[in-house]
């Protein structure tokens, strides 16, 4: 494991973990995890723990608690956090997530090197999500562009890890040549397919369940279509004038040219408890489809197939590399190499 050492971040040291994975029978023990449990009886204490691993950013120096909302600026908060505490340079390590922008790694869990709740003891979790002197922190986005942002980014143009969707719904993934673009109707009908918008993938998840509410108590739920006024509470709380920039972020597009009234409704009875949770008015469909033009997500054939086909070949890279990496943990737990490591270790 990756030890860092964010002395800038913290006042005291806290080593982020490289792997959101805990064993089952750990996580429960978890005061985070137990207090979460209490509202959402019906997920396994592994389920939450996983999640609060990932998803949580503590700066222990600044008072503050970050949950990641995926599809919900979660990209241009990281950036900040790293920029907050002084991060080292984004690494970009292999295996951990499939990406095609080098920009994303910025999900790669230890590149964000604050600690998550369950990094620290349970006292510390204790004070993190009660103490008034904590701003806990999320940021939530109008489920009708959020859902339009994980087809156009995910899936329309078939992302390594989301190749699934279109097996789902055309029975293969696209040829190489002729292909047939999966349209928003067709994504919107994979989603009513789901066993469970509860657990499912989290670009998709409903956000209540993403971000454990009213588990969690947030003092400020920010809204991606008004990040400025988030970005004004963080200033306050750490007390300075100036924080590092956020640049502009593709997720805030609309939803022209595919968010219909039909599509709407069905998004609606999908997501209600978000609409409820989070106050955001039914008819608010007619803000996102006026963001954008008509036609803006239907790209030209040409660029959709050069697109896909990289995507396509980076998926293949992935997969080969975790098959050549599987093949090599399994010779070196038995080689020479793994003894000689062994004993320097113990000398050390």
């Amino acid at each position: 494991m990756r030890s860092y050492a964010p002395t800038a971040c913290l006042h005291m040291a806290v080593t982020p973990r490289k792997s959101p994975y805990i064993e089952p029978a750990r996580a429960q023990r978890y005061y985070a995890v137990r207090q979460v449990k209490e509202h959402f009886p019906h997920l396994d204490a592994q389920t939450i723990a996983y999640r609060l691993a990932y998803a949580t950013f503590v700066s222990l120096e600044h008072r503050i608690l970050y949950m990641e909302t995926p599809k919900a600026a979660c990209t241009t908060m990281k950036h900040f956090l790293r920029e907050l505490c002084g991060a080292p340079q984004i690494e970009y390590p292999l295996g951990e997530l499939r990406e095609t922008r080098r920009d994303m790694f910025v999900h790669v869990r230890s590149n964000v090197p604050l600690p998550s709740l369950l990094d620290l003891d349970d006292d510390a979790q204790r004070q993190v999500l009660s103490s008034p002197e904590y701003l806990r922190f999320c940021v939530v986005r109008n489920p009708y562009t959020r859902i339009v942002s994980a087809w156009r980014n995910k899936v329309l143009y078939c992302e390594p890890g989301y190749e699934d969707v279109y097996h789902s719904m055309l029975g293969a993934i696209p040829p190489l040549h002729g292909k047939r673009m999966l349209p928003f109707d067709e994504f919107l009908r994979f989603l009513e397919g789901e066993p469970d918008l509860c657990t499912c993938n989290p670009h998709w998840r409903r956000q209540v369940d993403l971000l454990y509410v009213p588990a969690i108590a947030y003092t400020h739920v920010g809204r991606l279509e008004n990040l400025s006024e988030t970005m004004r509470m963080l200033r306050a709380h750490v007390n300075r004038a100036a924080l590092p920039a956020i640049g502009a972020s593709n997720s805030s597009r609309g939803g022209g040219g595919v968010l219909t009234e039909s599509a709407a409704a069905r998004i609606f009875a999908l997501y209600s408890a978000d609409f409820d949770t989070f106050a955001y008015e039914r008819e608010s469909w007619h803000e996102g489809a006026k963001a954008a033009g008509a036609g803006t997500f239907m790209p030209d054939q040409n660029v959709f197939d050069e697109i896909v086909e990289r995507n396509l070949v980076i998926s293949l890279l992935y997969e080969q590399y975790a098959s050549l990496e599987a093949r090599h943990s399994r010779a070196y737990r038995f080689s020479l190499a793994r003894l000689q490591d062994m004993l320097r270790w113990r000398r050390r």
